[in-house]
């Protein structure tokens, strides 16, 4: 008997059996009685898959080892949030010089390229706000926003 992880995916994303049952067009029956260990069809599967942005193939998988809780799945997509920061701001040094240089040798009188240079470190406050002080604040607010339209459709 084939089982899946589909309980585990939709409790990760933090949705209801109702939210991934109308998310993947099916009944709230039929993805408990999957949750539950029963055997479903292939197309089943596939709208479950792409309701949760995944595979057919990752439902089936087995369950992922202990370490790989819900606490270090966070922290992964923390780190992987700052080594972005980390790159937009690597890029945005370099562009930034890049821009002044060119400014600085064809017309020094007029400093043009500090308007781009504040541009771009407006880009990268933002971004550095959202990833090191508010990290929860957007994700629960697209959880909540979630909810609400889910709740609509009913």
């Amino acid at each position: 008997m084939q089982t899946y992880r589909i309980r585990q995916l939709r409790l990760e994303k933090g949705w209801s059996q109702e939210q991934l049952a109308t998310i993947a067009g099916l009944s709230t029956r039929t993805v408990q009685r999957i949750e539950n260990g029963e055997q479903a069809s292939l197309d089943t599967l596939t709208a479950i898959a792409a309701a949760l942005g995944l595979q057919v193939s990752d439902l089936s998988q087995a369950a992922q080892p202990d370490n790989d809780n819900q606490s270090e799945q966070a922290i992964r997509r923390q780190v992987e949030a700052e080594s972005k920061l980390l790159s937009m701001a690597v890029r945005f040094a370099i562009v930034g010089l890049f821009l002044f240089a060119i400014n600085w040798f064809t017309h020094p009188h007029y400093l043009w390229s500090l308007w781009a240079i504040g541009g771009m470190s407006l880009a990268v406050t933002m971004r550095a706000v959202r990833t090191l002080l508010l990290p929860e604040v957007f994700s629960r607010w697209q959880r909540q926003r979630l909810e609400q339209k889910l709740r609509r459709l009913h």
